[in-house]
């Protein structure tokens, strides 16, 4: 691929690289010639679509315990970062069933407070250390992964009577991380160091068939999005064509928040 857009001589750390946009991620930046490394939970399934020149590693993406400590030796293993996309995306259980009563009704908001710190604290942190690293080698991009619904506030009318759900928590953990992307990229844009975050709508995913009606009824483009397409707009953040792109929250949503 060639330049601006091209990665050869890159190393890029993609978190979350077996699920689905993880994936399409680490496709895309491997294509554009970066050596990539995933980095997953113990135990996980490694996709058959993840190309096998794609490196697995051991890092739980989901912890906020020792992350200065965990950041250091996963460099000093596998090599500096140029890249760091944040794409995993660990929760609870009962993720896609709770909603606002719910957190009402527990009486304080256990699985709110579980998946704040698997999706929000633990990534403002690791992030924080990535982007430290970064800035002492005077270079370095990073790309959250974050959510139209950390932007405009959910259209319920989308689920029917489907038992799922926007969970509450979600709202919060997006848009708090949008927040903390544009802090990152004020911080440590006088080091060289670009902080971006794309915000997809809806990717398709074997969704239950009057989900996806009525989601394609609400977008312009009419349809769900491709996790290729997703991945595509972070391989533009990650390359020297974004060069002059730091803090913003790029809307990937067919139109969505556009109406």
């Amino acid at each position: 691929m060639p330049a601006p857009f091209g990665l050869a001589g890159k190393r890029a750390y993609v978190t979350g690289g077996y699920g689905l946009i993880g994936a399409a991620i680490c496709r895309a930046l491997a294509q554009a010639g970066a050596e990539v490394v995933t980095l997953e939970r113990q135990g996980g399934k490694r996709p058959a679509e993840l190309p096998e020149i794609v490196r697995a590693e051991e890092f739980d993406a989901g912890s906020a315990d020792g992350v200065p400590e965990r950041v250091a030796a996963l460099e000093a293993s596998c090599g500096a970062a140029d890249i760091w996309v944040n794409a995993a995306y660990p929760r609870t259980a009962d993720w896609g069933a709770s909603n606002q009563d719910n957190l009402v009704q527990d009486g304080g908001g256990d699985a709110w407070r579980t998946n704040v710190d698997l999706q929000l604290n633990a990534v403002c942190l690791i992030s924080a250390a990535i982007c430290a690293r970064m800035a002492g080698r005077g270079a370095g991009v990073l790309v959250n992964i974050a959510s139209i619904y950390g932007v405009v506030g959910p259209d319920f009318s989308v689920y029917g009577d489907l038992p799922m759900t926007t969970p509450p928590a979600y709202a919060a953990i997006k848009g708090g991380l949008i927040a903390y992307t544009r802090y990152l990229a004020a911080y440590h844009g006088k080091h060289g160091v670009r902080v971006n975050a794309i915000c997809p709508g809806g990717v398709a995913n074997n969704q239950p068939s009057q989900f996806v009606a009525n989601y394609n009824a609400r977008t312009p483009l009419g349809r769900l999005a491709k996790a290729d397409e997703i991945a595509w707009p972070v391989l533009f953040l990650a390359s020297d064509a974004a060069a002059y792109i730091t803090g913003t929250a790029m809307m990937v949503d067919g139109g969505w928040t556009a109406i």
